[in-house]
């Protein structure tokens, strides 16, 4: 059963049916009220993958388009913000793979007014894409997909297996392995760098380069 969030409400039955299973709650998402939660959220995640706040807008911007285009897309089996995640890493996905036939050269990252459209960036989060490239969350962007993803909704996003199985769509025991894979290959590419982060000081690079040295 679903918990009950301000975002979240029950959605009247119609004619003494939903439509949904037995065991599917009819829900409907107060979209307005998911965009001031979790917005913030979403686009650290999305900058934490991309290194880039004009790709972050763009990610999360987009994340949020899904959700209020297709709302019923949203079952109620998982919390909102691992379903967002899941919406999210779907794009940045598939931005990736679509950047990787074209070559984009990187871009020097600058603050965007909201004037303009665009989430502010943080003051913490003024990076040059070469140094994001050179830090340790650069390093874990070179990783496959699925232990580069996993390793962010761990470390970053702070969220436990289950969640990010939920995010991921995949059993446990892969969010596992991911994990396991994903730290043993950054260990690999921090041993042939010599990196250690500095560029992505805080707790969260903290947390993963230290999982990653104790392997």
């Amino acid at each position: 059963m679903v918990g009950r969030r301000p975002w979240l409400r029950e959605r009247p039955e119609i004619g003494g049916r939903t439509g949904r299973g037995v065991d599917e709650p009819a829900v409907k998402i107060d979209v307005d009220e998911v965009v001031r939660e979790y917005f913030d959220r979403i686009h650290r995640a999305a900058l934490v993958l991309t290194g880039n706040p004009w790709d972050a807008d763009d990610l999360a911007q987009e994340t949020f388009l899904v959700l209020a285009r297709q709302p019923e897309r949203f079952s109620g089996r998982s919390r909102v913000f691992t379903w967002l995640y899941g919406i999210l890493l779907n794009l940045e996905r598939r931005e990736r793979r679509r950047r990787s036939t074209r070559q984009r050269g990187l871009r020097v990252v600058s603050e965007r007014q909201r004037d303009e459209g665009r989430c502010e960036v943080p003051a913490g989060d003024h990076l040059e894409v070469d140094e994001w490239r050179a830090s340790l969350w650069g390093q874990v962007a070179r990783l496959p997909d699925g232990q580069r993803q996993a390793l962010v909704l761990r470390f970053s996003e702070g969220l436990t297996y289950e969640e990010i199985a939920q995010a991921l769509e995949i059993p446990l025991g892969t969010v596992k392995s991911r994990l396991f894979h994903g730290l043993a290959n950054l260990r690999k590419l921090m041993d042939e760098e010599g990196s250690r982060g500095e560029w992505m000081s805080g707790r969260p690079a903290e947390d993963v380069l230290r999982a990653a040295q104790s392997g």
